[in-house]
């Protein structure tokens, strides 16, 4: 098993890495990966998850759950890794088996480990390696979706000053490394994240010395003087006044950097040549930001020429060709002109650079000829001289630079036809390519795909083009307003120009203004910058295009719009599309390939948020609103019938109000396929019954986020996702209200009160469920009136009201027996039995419990057969009659484990056991 924390809390089950489930789940798996390989008493993980003051009656009970689904989730039935260390019989505690390679937060501290003795030895090119390699692994902040416990706030804390620590050793590897160039702006963000780091700001003042900006390695001490005076009344360290005089008189060795260790000569440098080839870089953006990893890739393809002795020659190093892909206004040329300026001293020769325009509103893609001519011009060679053939002109480059250090950008290139003619073919020569497309078939390239900015790094942008003490100021406004922009560099771009041009707006104002999606895409626009410009080239291909596919393409474009969970599954695409797999699987990889679409797997699609904007207002224009309402009924159809197939394979015994849906069905063959499917599309399901009950909605779709809401709560009540059982029931009563359905608020009443349950709340349960009876009663439904009374029984038998419980349950039982419907009854005789026994009647309650158990066995359902012996032997051992608790107990228990019962009653079987087999000082035997 395998475990990351340096960002969201997951798991890898194997294929992906996935999230656990319930937000208890993962309080608890993070406080056991806080003190991994360490056991955690039951009572802190209870003070953990609850505290002292919140904590329930049932804290224990469901801490003993809450570690069994864990085990589940973790595939560790066995206890092999989840380990339970006991004081005799009982639990005293629980201990995570971790190993280092398995767990981020082991191997990050480990590699930062091996770049501190890397720097220790006067080795920093291999502690610099280390120490980027652990830093890559970061995501975000550790435990960012784990609502905060003492365990997770301490090691949050710890880990965020260990991380700080990392990026300062590596800074100084790379300055050792002679790479002050490269270091200068991460410096200026962090010494502004934390001003009182002298290490840090010594750094930031040696980077800007040997940048040959003196002066503001100066001021840089300055600010610092004064901060340290004003706000703690000290004076800078020795060490940093000495740094500061050394600079001051303009000290020459401060320039060179240190030895690359004790052993090692370092020649002096041979004279280089005068310069003699082209340098057609434009300007890197002094607001780049992040993209750590990626400018360390690039940096490693290229390292061979960082040496004069690894040119070219037959010992020399092939071309290189490093490929970046990724959507429109993600970042790759600003990503491929940074890393071709803080390379360009490897490639004395020159540099090259074209926008191919492949992506360009407006503009046609260049001819390879025209982009060669221009080349070999550059080069020096008349323009009469060159080739007016492609293929001849494509030798003639390449002959004229075998033998030298050239670095050619090719930006923006529609597809590797239009790319391969302009590679040089020398040892010494490299090619930064950007496309939106993935340059597959480019023999040789590296890839690198170029995701969104992580949040860190997108507020980190702003402040950049904004100014920092601005963004620090409404630091929750910047940060959402890198949420509305979906961390898209160009559209943070654009947000903070607009508000750099605005220095009187508040971050808030923008905010306001991008939070009305029907109008975000008009908010970022600003000068010549557009998002929707950018999306419209890639849009346009396909509308445009003449393969056979492409109408396909475009229209799965725009109706996916309408899906607006995280990602769409394929069958779920193919009933929107109404098309066969295999064309829709075809029309999304199209679109993936045109980076339209991320596919985080081999079957789920993703569309950016941008995206699935700019893509809504072309199915506005272009879909009339009767397609795109029959496209969201055929998906949400598909929804609706694949979730009650799958509750209905996880729970065959219990009876269920159905709603009869026609559509396309996902087949699935069993329990675990059902819990599979109905885990993984939990967040897609919960966003589709938020947006089918709209108020915008017609009523057809309408219907079918209710019943989706319906087949829902028989897969979260039994999981406790308490939150989300609350908000669908809560849309949906609204949405009957409106619809005047007085049976769908019911059915969403009765839910409600189950959310209500799991949250302990129950004087809302009893609030709830009389509404939904008064309405049963109205309706003269008598099924829903049963169903609701006995739920309603429980609840009141949970708050002490007995007598009042009783009373409410015999309405039910008389109800059921007038009906005939014995399940409900052996239902109700159970419930009857407990309020009894809560009463201090155990007599009646055995009395009650029997009856249930032989009509359970009388209609072969095994499940409430298991849990009457369970209340049998429970009601027996409150009389003090262990034995024959205890018989009961060891009948119920095998019962439960037959195929087709509730698996978490083991577990509850085993904690009436306890009592028991303690108090008759016998041992829990073989079950």
């Amino acid at each position: 098993m395998r475990y990351r924390v340096l960002g969201a809390l997951e798991l890898w089950d194997g294929d992906r890495w996935i999230s656990l489930g319930p937000a208890k789940w993962r309080m608890l798996l993070a406080v056991l990966l806080c003190h991994a390989n360490r056991t955690v008493t039951t009572e802190r993980l209870l003070d953990e998850l609850w505290g002292e003051e919140q904590r329930p009656q049932s804290a224990a009970k469901l801490l003993q759950t809450y570690v069994s689904r864990l085990r589940q989730s973790l595939g560790d039935e066995s206890g092999r890794l989840l380990i339970t260390d006991k004081q005799g019989y009982k639990a005293y505690g629980y201990r995570l088996a971790v190993e280092t390679a398995e767990f981020d937060a082991h191997r990050f501290e480990q590699l930062v480990e091996e770049g501190r003795r890397g720097l220790d030895r006067e080795a920093p090119e291999a502690a610099a390696e280390r120490l980027r390699e652990g830093l890559a692994m970061w995501r975000g902040g550790p435990f960012t979706d784990v609502p905060p416990t003492p365990s997770v706030e301490a090691e949050t804390t710890r880990l965020e000053d260990f991380r700080l620590q990392a990026m300062d050793a590596r800074i100084e590897a790379d300055l050792r490394c002679g790479r002050h160039a490269a270091v200068l702006g991460e410096l200026e963000v962090l010494t502004a994240e934390h001003p009182f780091r002298e290490g840090l700001r010594g750094r930031l003042m040696l980077a800007l010395y040997r940048s040959g900006r003196q002066a503001d390695a100066l001021a840089a001490y300055r600010d610092l003087h004064r901060l340290l005076g004003e706000e703690l009344g000290v004076e800078p360290t020795p060490p940093l006044r000495e740094l500061q005089q050394r600079i001051l008189s303009a000290d020459a060795s401060l320039l060179a950097a240190p030895s690359p260790g004790p052993n090692r000569s370092v020649p002096a440098a041979a004279p280089r040549p005068a310069v003699r080839g082209p340098r057609q870089l434009p300007p890197a953006s002094p607001a780049f930001t992040g993209r750590h990893g990626e400018v360390a890739v690039i940096e490693a393809l290229l390292e061979p020429y960082a040496d004069d002795d690894a040119g070219p020659g037959p010992g020399g190093r092939p071309m290189v060709i490093a490929a970046i892909d990724g959507t429109g206004g993600v970042g790759k040329s600003t990503l491929a002109i940074h890393a071709a300026h803080h390379l360009a001293d490897r490639f004395p020769d020159g540099q090259l650079y074209v926008d191919l325009h492949g992506a360009t509103a407006g503009l046609s893609a260049l001819a390879p000829g025209e982009v060669l001519s221009r080349f070999l011009r550059a080069l020096g060679v008349d323009g009469s001289s060159v080739p007016s053939g492609t293929d001849e002109a494509s030798a003639q480059f390449r002959s004229l630079v075998a033998g030298r250090r050239l670095l050619v950008i090719l930006d923006n290139a529609a597809g590797v036809d239009q790319v391969r003619p302009l590679l040089p073919a020398g040892p010494g020569c490299a090619a930064l390519v950007t496309s939106r497309e993935m340059l597959t078939t480019l023999e040789g390239a590296t890839h690198l795909h170029l995701d969104v900015l992580p949040r860190d790094q997108a507020v980190a942008l702003l402040e950049r083009i904004v100014g920092a003490e601005r963004v620090r100021a409404e630091r929750a406004e910047a940060e959402e307003i890198t949420r509305l922009c979906g961390g898209l560099p160009l559209a943070l771009r654009i947000a903070g120009a607009r508000l750099a041009a605005r220095p009187a707006w508040p971050l808030r104002t923008l905010v306001a203004k991008l939070t009305d999606a029907r109008g975000r895409l008009d908010e970022l626009r600003f000068g010549d910058l557009a998002v929707r410009t950018s999306f419209q080239v890639s849009y346009d291909g396909f509308r445009l295009g003449r393969r056979s596919d492409d109408h396909d393409a475009v229209r799965a474009f725009r109706l996916l719009s309408a899906v607006h969970g995280p990602d769409v599954s394929l069958p779920v695409a193919a009933a929107l599309l109404d098309l066969s797999a295999d064309r829709t699987e075809n029309a999304l990889e199209r679109l993936v390939d045109a980076q339209l679409l991320e596919c985080p797997d081999s079957v789920r699609y993703h569309m950016h948020d941008l995206l699935r904007l700019f893509a809504s207002e072309q199915a506005e224009r272009e879909e009339s609103e009767a397609d795109r309402t029959a496209a969201l009924e055929r998906a949400l159809s598909c929804y609706v019938a694949t979730t009650q197939n799958a509750v209905t394979l996880l729970d065959p015994i219990r009876p269920w109000p159905r709603q009869p849906v026609e559509g396309r069905v996902v087949p699935l063959r069993n329990r675990a396929e059902a819990e599979a499917w109905l885990k993984t599309e939990l967040p897609n399901l919960l966003a589709a019954v938020a947006h089918a009950v709209d108020p915008a909605q017609p009523e057809p779709l309408v219907r079918l986020g209710m019943g989706l809401t319906r087949a829902l709560q028989w897969f979260l009540y039994p999981r406790a996702h308490a939150q989300d059982l609350q908000t669908v029931n809560e849309l949906a009563i609204r949405a009957a209200r409106r619809l005047g359905d007085p049976e769908n608020e019911a059915w969403a009443l009765d839910g409600l009160a189950g959310a209500y349950w799991l949250q302990h709340s129950y004087d809302d349960v009893r609030s709830a469920l009389r509404s939904a009876v008064e309405i049963w009663r109205s309706l003269g439904h008598r099924e829903g009136e049963q169903h609701s009374l006995r739920n309603l029984a429980d609840a009141l038998a949970e708050l002490g009201v007995y007598d009042e419980a009783i009373a409410v349950q015999e309405r039910q039982l008389a109800l059921a027996r007038e009906t005939g419907d014995l399940t409900a009854e052996v239902v109700g005789l159970g419930n009857l039995g407990r309020a009894h026994r809560g009463l201090g009647h155990p007599e009646h309650a055995l009395s009650c419990f029997r009856e249930s158990l032989e009509h359970a066995r009388r209609t072969g359902n095994i499940h409430h057969e298991g849990f009457a012996l369970y209340e049998i032997g429970i009601t027996y051992m409150e009389l003090g009659k262990f034995p024959e608790g205890r018989a009961h107990m060891d009948q119920a228990l095998p019962v439960w484990q037959r195929p087709g019962t509730y698996e978490s009653w083991r577990g509850h079987t085993w904690s009436g056991l306890f009592p028991a087999c303690m108090t008759m000082q016998i041992g829990p035997g073989p079950h």
